[in-house]
């Protein structure tokens, strides 16, 4: 056992190893993302600080309040796009024979899916959500307690696993149908409104839909509801909402890997 989870280690580290050196081969392409990202974020606040300052605060939630939210959404967005990125190019594989090549190696397939593309670049997407959400922090008054800062890792590690149970079943549509992309990009679209922005402001039904049935309310707006005493506004559940997001993670997560694991059986190589 010991010696298995060594070698499976030890082969993430050589895979990581080798995308970042692809990543780094051309470093202008490095230079574009790293202008560009933050550009493209910290556009995304200001123009909220335009809409709150000029008109009202987002059903209630006033600037400092959506600082703290969008930064909390940005900065889980980051950590997935780093270690699940591959997720977004199951279609492309299977059309183009790439997930064969998984198939055919003695090693976990969902592994090396994921441990096969470790997007360095992502980590350009951590830097404006951490800034957004540390001056969002300073703006409410957060506190940095012991307690708070276990809750605050509890809800990115649960908001990760929850974008990351999505995609995984997203995916797996690719088994069946070949193609997927568009279902890749609406999602996309989907959760950077429903976790950069209070659902609140949604009506009922996606208020609904965003809590039981697709559960990404939990990334970051509950969990951001209860820091922020705002908790009134949610549906109200036996767990704290910090709590309730790993917890939810994980349980969405299982089911994407029994979801996959079931898509795997309808898979036909569609390569050349």
């Amino acid at each position: 056992m010991g010696s298995s989870i060594r070698h499976y280690f030890s082969v993430a580290a050589c895979f990581a190893r080798l995308a970042i050196q692809r990543q780094l081969e051309y470093p202008l392409f490095l230079f574009s993302w790293l202008l560009m990202i933050p550009i493209q974020y910290f556009s995304g606040i200001w123009m909220l600080k335009i809409i709150v300052d000029r008109f009202q605060p987002l059903n209630g939630w006033d600037f400092p309040e959506l600082t703290f939210l969008y930064g909390l959404g940005l900065i889980s967005h980051g950590i997935f796009v780093v270690f699940f990125i591959n997720t977004w190019q199951i279609d492309r594989m299977v059309i183009e024979g790439a997930f064969d090549r998984l198939l055919l190696r003695p090693m976990n397939v969902f592994f090396q899916l994921i441990a096969s593309y470790i997007n360095f670049i992502g980590l350009i997407d951590c830097i404006p959500g951490i800034i957004i959400f540390i001056y969002g922090c300073q703006l409410v008054g957060f506190e940095w307690t012991f307690l708070n800062i276990i809750k605050l890792l509890l809800v990115l590690l649960g908001g990760v696993m929850i974008r990351a149970a999505l995609f995984i079943s997203l995916g797996t549509i690719a088994f069946w149908t070949k193609r997927n992309a568009s279902m890749v990009g609406f999602t996309l679209a989907m959760l950077e409104r429903g976790t950069m922005y209070p659902i609140s402001i949604y009506p009922y039904a996606i208020q609904v839909l965003f809590t039981f049935i697709l559960p990404i309310g939990f990334i970051s707006f509950y969990p951001a509801a209860e820091f922020l005493n705002k908790s009134s506004e949610a549906f109200q559940l036996p767990l704290s909402f910090a709590l309730a997001t790993p917890v939810i993670g994980f349980a969405c997560f299982f089911l994407s890997q029994w979801i996959f694991r079931f898509g795997m059986k309808s898979y036909e190589s569609a390569g050349s």
